[in-house]
């Protein structure tokens, strides 16, 4: 997926390059300086070596499809990062250091949280849903073989 990325920020700035500055032989590299992190995600953009040219930013991950406000949408690499968290005991922290340790840049500890408190309201609300799914096939089953509803408890089995 990412690769396909790439390959588009390079085919389109390549033949850019070559419709605007037909005479130039410079070589097309990432413009390492302005690189825009976006968590685990990064936008670029590709300049000449000899000319001024340089491409429109790319992004080099995918964004998540549902958009809700203003805003950039959230990449699906930080969203993954957060669901695969939320199944281990390892923190934001202890994932920045093992980054760190990795020499990856790690996603910023404030963003990190941000979009672990968006997918915890997300996996809380899915599990919410899915337990009131259950008690009412429950309720439903219960119905079917003769047996009555619990008189005390919230459940409705």
């Amino acid at each position: 997926m990412v690769h396909a990325k790439v390959q588009a920020l390079f085919n389109s700035a390549f033949k850019k390059h070559r419709h605007d500055k037909p005479n130039c032989e410079g070589h097309l590299n990432f413009d390492a300086a302005y690189s825009v992190r976006w968590g685990l995600g990064w936008r670029e953009r590709l300049k000449c070596t000899k000319c001024s040219y340089m491409s429109d930013y790319h992004n080099l991950y995918e964004e998540v499809e549902n958009k809700k406000g203003p805003g950039r949408r959230a990449a699906k690499v930080n969203i993954g990062l957060q669901l695969g968290l939320c199944t281990t005991p390892i923190s934001n922290t202890g994932v920045r250091r093992i980054f760190n340790n990795a020499n990856i840049i790690a996603p910023n500890q404030a963003a990190m949280q941000i979009i672990s408190n968006k997918v915890n309201e997300t996996i809380q609300s899915v599990n919410i849903r899915d337990m009131h799914e259950q008690r009412v096939t429950l309720v439903k089953e219960n119905a079917m073989i003769g047996k009555k509803k619990c008189p005390n408890c919230k459940c409705g089995a």
